[in-house]
């Protein structure tokens, strides 16, 4: 379900120390279930891994960073953001919002739950793109109903709210500028084009298979193609450099891949090799959807 190896790291501050009250669980990450009175759903695999264990609103890892540690999570505070720019009609129900449009998507996995914004982007006869009623270059975030959702009121839902208006919004910006100027979006047609031209056909297989990869293809090309403005040459040099050395046994181990880049950041001073900004490069990562981590990885990682 979750990276929580990375979990753990991100929260590194919230986690306290814990003394078991049996020897056996002491020495043995996986034998505390008794103790917390929560299910094992996650068992450490050595000693740097963490054990995860289930109960009714929240998770909690244990781990050993100068002696047995735990972080309790709850489940309504593990939820992603995804800001999207849908510049065309895309197959979706559109009827209350056509494109083109933003959308902030928000999906938890550990509640089940999933919630959609939708707000028109248009252009004036001055020249000012607006989404909804706000201004593209205003910086102010118009109210948005989660209702649906029940942390729709937690406080760090909200400021992830606003953290995702106030940071992804303004790097979507050129992209949603160039879709209203002619010329940059012929030459974003036929990026598109030759993406999906130089796309191999899947193996052979049964039909619903053939489907879904071709789904995750253009997922990925499209979340490509929005990555491909957030990120300079030198930044993507370097991550690819990084991911020579990594490699994801699981589709789940994508997740977090900001702190595979800060360790060879710290380790090897990367960031002055290529000359970037490594804070800004990471506060970038940081902001990435799961998606647009996975499509980041395929479009710089090496063929094994």
């Amino acid at each position: 379900m979750y990276d929580w190896n990375a979990l753990w790291h991100q929260h590194a501050g919230y986690r306290t120390g814990y003394t078991a009250k049996s020897d056996t669980a002491e020495g043995e990450l996986n034998a505390l279930a008794d103790e917390l009175g929560a299910r094992l759903i996650h068992p450490a695999k050595g000693p740097h891994d963490v054990a995860v264990y289930e109960e009714d609103g929240r998770f909690t890892l244990a781990g050993y960073h100068d002696g047995l540690q735990l972080l309790h999570i709850r489940k309504q505070e593990l939820f992603d953001l995804t800001l999207h720019f849908v510049p065309e009609a895309d197959g979706s129900d559109e009827a209350d919002c056509p494109a083109p449009r933003l959308e902030l998507a928000v999906d938890n996995l550990a509640t089940g739950e999933h919630g959609l914004w939708r707000a028109p982007v248009t252009k004036d006869k001055q020249g000012n793109i607006w989404i909804g009623n706000r201004r593209l270059d205003e910086g102010l975030m118009p109210a948005m109903s989660f209702d649906e959702l029940s942390f729709t009121d937690n406080s760090r839902f909200r400021d992830a709210l606003y953290e995702a208006w106030q940071h992804d919004l303004p790097a979507l910006a050129p992209e949603i500028e160039a879709w209203f100027d002619p010329a940059l979006r012929a030459q974003a047609a036929q990026a598109a084009q030759a993406a999906t031209a130089s796309t191999e056909a899947p193996a052979a297989g049964d039909a619903r298979t053939h489907e879904m990869l071709e789904r995750y293809a253009e997922i990925i090309r499209r979340e490509q193609l929005m990555l491909s403005r957030r990120f300079d040459d030198a930044e993507l040099k370097l991550v690819a450099t990084v991911l020579e050395g990594v490699h994801f046994e699981e589709a789940a181990s994508c997740r977090g891949l900001w702190l595979a880049i800060e360790a060879r950041i710290l380790d090897e001073e990367l960031d002055r090799r290529f000359k970037v900004d490594g804070e800004a490069l990471l506060d970038k990562l940081k902001a990435l959807s799961y998606t647009q981590e996975v499509a980041l990885i395929e479009a710089l990682a090496p063929a094994r």
